[in-house]
């Protein structure tokens, strides 16, 4: 029997190969991955869980702070047996910072990262000028997908809350209440994205080859905030692409999983301080 809050995943490709674990951003599940990965399948094992509180995993009523996330992650670890096994965390926004708060507590197998259009703000006032003036696409996100659960727990919630992040941004609710709740998604906006600042871990973060890759129109968490971070950290190096904003990984496919192998290829030496490289695709493809 598995553990209570265990967490819901996929799993598919080569299982002799090396692993990959995919973790999806606020709003997201492993649906976010799931079929657009599959061109890794042949050389990896790839592991996609929905995190807690998010798609069909869990949802209890808690304070959903990154901590929660990074050990409900390693109890999925510990669960499968992957713990002594040599591991690669893709993350997508929320996801790469729950990839940084793993690494720099339980990073001993933790061999490569890829951090995808990850937030990086000076403090929560920035975070939450930027946050809600940011994309129309990403604020129309938030409001989806919740319906059921939501009412359920408007009570436990409050008035106050609802008013203070709902009517911030149109009541366009679709009904697919499995993804996430009311407390789920207000509480991990609350505690990982708006009041949180990833430079406090960043040096505690064990220095494995990590890629940064980062949409040069991204309005939710902007370009400019992580060009710095390959200056301060050797060991991470960051490519940008042109034409698209937060969810990159769905306008350039393509484009992503190239930079993917690239990465994952290469020798296991670390490389020294790299410049920005920035890469682009003519046309957002298909995928």
């Amino acid at each position: 029997m598995r553990p209570p809050n265990a967490l819901h995943y996929v799993e598919t490709g080569n299982p002799r190969g090396p692993i990959l674990l995919f973790l999806h951003g606020i709003t997201g599940s492993r649906r976010y991955w799931q079929k657009k990965v599959r061109p890794l399948e042949s050389d990896h094992r790839i592991i996609i869980p929905d995190l807690l509180g998010f798609g069909l995993s869990p949802k209890p009523h808690l304070e959903y702070t990154i901590e929660v996330f990074r050990d409900s992650v390693r109890g999925f670890v510990e669960e499968f047996d992957l713990v002594a096994r040599p591991l690669t965390i893709v993350g997508h926004s929320l996801g790469g910072l729950i990839a940084l708060e793993y690494a720099a507590r339980y990073g001993s197998h933790v061999r490569r990262m890829i951090l995808l259009s990850l937030p990086r703000f000076s403090d929560p006032a920035t975070a939450h000028a930027l946050f809600w003036r940011g994309s129309p696409h990403y604020r129309r996100l938030l409001n989806e997908h919740s319906l059921g659960e939501t009412m359920s727990q408007l009570k436990r919630s409050g008035l106050e809350i609802t008013l203070r992040y709902l009517l911030r941004f149109p009541w366009t609710v679709l009904v697919d209440s499995h993804k996430f709740t009311f407390k789920s998604l207000t509480s991990t906006l609350e505690h990982c994205l708006l009041n949180y600042q990833v430079d406090r871990i960043l040096p505690s973060v064990p220095p494995v080859p990590t890629l940064l890759i980062h949409g040069e129109q991204d309005s939710v968490a902007p370009l400019d905030h992580v060009r710095p971070i390959p200056e301060l950290y050797a060991h991470m190096r960051l490519r940008t692409v042109r034409g698209t904003g937060h969810h990159l990984f769905l306008t350039h496919t393509r484009l992503c999983l190239d930079l993917f192998r690239e990465f994952l290829n290469e020798g296991t030496q670390e490389q020294g301080t790299q410049s920005p490289v920035r890469v682009s695709q003519p046309e957002p493809n298909a995928d």
